[in-house]
């Protein structure tokens, strides 16, 4: 009787589809699908898994693809099929280690159309050299991206043509293949953001009332019970609707990546800056400016304080601690004591009564309002220029003075200047570099009012004290009044510091 021929083992592979962001590579998952099983069936592999990674980037590798990776490791498969090895990654580090991975795991990597054997020199060497070819169109690509986004910037345009919130996208439609893209349309005329009649006002509004005391989650509510949804129609989370007004579009704002920054990974960083768009804002200057100072106050602020009924924040002039409104049937009305008493006993037993304090506060601030008008008048000053004209201008400098760093580097490069003058050279306009940089951080800072500006906000405070609501009474006198330092030195003497936004203090001593 003939020998059997020997019945070969089929090798156990892990099937992974990558579908590209890139529209030129957005091969369809079927097709790569079809692809690697057939080129299993003639091989003489057995796919135990797939793997799908759609609308995924090649060039890092958090993705589903780790998975795999995970799994060679683990021994559950012996080989990761793809359709073609650019779809395991584009990135020349990543291929490396993450190969190195699945090799050291004893296992390889296949594609279903670039066959080569892996086993011997010249198909390590042929498989290298498709994805450094993988790697070198990434780069490509990525260089033409960031030319675009840089010509659009230039011209106060935001790096990508999403539509925005509160805005309408003219010169552009969405994509019929895309719909979350949109793609030049000729005949609307260049592209531009315009103020929509409907949901600018509402962006207006939602900016309003962030200042007025309102927070993420409050808004959120409102704009979805109101059925203002995201640009992308998804209802707002207290998060998305907070990183939104931050980005300051609706205040004229691009926010941008530091052009100054030299990471690796901009699509992560967090070093953005600010710079002027050419559209227009729903909030003015001075809008923009009081929401910045809340935000930076709400982040100073222990987030259980921060929904607080309390119009008044008061710490301990011994310890510095916060004092802790209290009430209870022994002491009628509310009372603050000093926290770390409660907490550790490390203070004396310091409080004061609340009807009391708020009533001092009142009339010291009426008083240091009169103090003020009744200054002798100051001239006025003459008109500032918009800071965000004074930050393209700043940036135009600092564009400039890169692209000498960069001509006298080519000169020294081609000899046309000797060592000895680029060195002096450079020094000059790294120096002027680094102050037209500093110009810039400063920018960042929001613009504090004058003394003679807050007069009108405390006289609103004062007179309308008892009919505000709770939380514009605590946030109107929170920018007046940031902190109130109380002091007790017996059961019959005490005395309140308040130091204002605007600077100085004022010492009160407090009724028995």
């Amino acid at each position: 009787m003939p020998p059997q021929p020997a019945v070969r083992e089929l090798i156990p592979a892990i099937g992974y589809i990558r579908v590209s962001m890139l529209l030129e590579e957005q091969i369809s998952p079927e097709l790569q699908r079809a692809s690697i099983s057939e080129w299993a069936r003639r091989s003489g592999r057995r796919i135990v898994d797939w793997i799908e990674d759609l609308d995924a980037s090649g060039r890092d590798f958090r993705r589903k693809i780790m998975r795999a990776i995970e799994a060679i490791e683990a021994g559950k498969a012996r080989e990761i099929a793809v359709w073609k090895f650019s779809r395991f990654g584009r990135t020349r580090t990543g291929n490396a280690v993450n190969l190195g991975r699945i090799n050291l795991a004893g296992g390889e990597l296949q594609s279903a159309t670039e066959e080569v054997d892996a086993r011997t020199a010249v198909g390590r060497l042929t498989r290298g050299v498709l994805m450094e070819i993988a790697s070198f169109e990434s780069d490509r690509i990525g260089e033409q991206w960031a030319e675009a986004h840089a010509y659009r910037v230039a011209n106060g345009l935001p790096a990508n043509g999403r539509p925005r919130f509160g805005y309408t996208l003219r010169g552009r439609v969405p994509d019929a293949l895309q719909p979350h893209r949109t793609v030049r349309k000729p005949d609307d005329g260049p592209e531009r953001y315009e103020i929509d009649p409907i949901t600018g006002p509402v962006l207006a509004q939602v900016y309003r009332r962030y200042i007025n005391g309102s927070g993420g989650r409050e808004l959120a509510a409102w704009l979805n019970h109101s059925r203002y949804f995201t640009a992308r129609g998804v209802p707002w989370s207290d998060s998305t609707i907070l990183r939104m007004l931050d980005r300051g579009f609706g205040a004229g704002l691009l926010n941008i990546h530091d052009p100054n920054c030299d990471c690796k990974t901009r699509a992560k960083c967090k070093n953005m800056v600010l710079i002027p768009g050419a559209h227009e804002g729903v909030i003015a200057e001075i809008e923009w400016q009081a929401f910045r100072r809340r935000r930076l106050r709400v982040a100073a602020t222990p987030p259980r304080a921060r929904a607080s009924v309390y119009p008044l924040t008061l710490r301990c002039g011994h310890c510095k601690s916060r004092m802790t409104p209290t009430a209870d049937d022994r002491q009628p009305g509310v009372w603050y004591h000093c926290s770390a008493y409660l907490r550790r006993r490390e203070c004396k037993a310091r409080s004061v009564r609340r009807h009391v304090v708020e009533a001092v506060v009142l009339r010291e601030l009426a008083q240091w309002a009169d103090d003020i008008e009744r200054e002798s008048p100051v001239a006025p000053a003459p008109a500032a220029a918009d800071p965000r004209s004074d930050r393209g201008q700043l940036d135009k400098q600092l564009a400039a003075l890169d692209e000498a760093l960069a001509q006298l580097t080519v000169k020294l490069a081609r000899g046309i200047i000797p060592d000895e003058a680029y060195g002096r050279s450079r020094d000059i306009l790294l120096l002027e570099r680094a102050e037209v940089a500093e110009a810039l951080d400063k920018l960042d800072v929001p613009v504090p009012l004058s003394r003679h500006e807050y007069v009108a906000v405390i006289r609103n405070l004062v007179d309308e004290w008892t009919t505000l609501p709770a939380l514009a009474r605590r946030e109107l006198t929170a920018d007046v009044l940031p902190v109130v330092e109380v002091h007790r030195e017996s059961r019959t003497f005490a005395w309140v510091v308040l130091r204002p936004a605007w600077g100085g203090e004022r010492r009160a001593v407090l009724p028995r």
